[in-house]
């Protein structure tokens, strides 16, 4: 059974849909009426460009077609744009563009240097700790030397 905060929720959604598609009908309906041409300039002396173009339906077509490749351009760019922000987001990085292609044996050499550098780093910080430890007890017996000196003289 559905609940009615689920089915109201559901209504929402459908009216909010119903709206967005009224909306870009109406603003699809405007960008093609807007694009019609109404008047054509008259030229003294046409050619065969002139007299191609001197039709209101060929010029809406271009017009067509120079908005709808300016859409297509943008929305392609953003889908680039996220795409690749959300394959650095879960660290995929880019291995290949157009003709360009890192081979899959650099990208191995690489890895197998960044885990050999980082066990490296991991030995290294075992022994800055030992050392750490070693001068800490030093440091605790030079103290105690120097008291006994200091009570010595006395």
């Amino acid at each position: 059974m559905v609940s009615a905060e689920a089915q109201s929720r559901h209504g929402a959604r459908r009216v909010l849909a119903v709206l967005g598609v009224a909306v870009c009908a109406a603003g699809i309906i405007l960008l093609v009426k807007g694009l019609y041409p109404v008047d054509l300039p008259l030229t003294r002396n046409p050619d065969f460009i002139d007299n191609v173009f001197d039709n209101r339906g060929v010029i809406w077509a271009a017009r067509l077609l120079l908005v709808s490749a300016a859409a297509v351009l943008a929305f392609g760019g953003v889908f680039i744009v996220v795409s690749t922000g959300i394959r650095m987001k879960n660290r995929e990085w880019l291995r290949r563009a157009g003709p360009f292609e890192i081979s899959e044996t650099a990208v191995s050499e690489v890895e197998r240097q960044l885990d050999q550098w980082r066990v490296a780093a991991q030995a290294r910080q075992k022994k800055v700790l030992e050392l750490t430890e070693r001068l800490d007890e030093s440091e605790e017996l030079i103290a105690e030397l120097d008291e006994i000196v200091a009570s010595s003289l006395e």
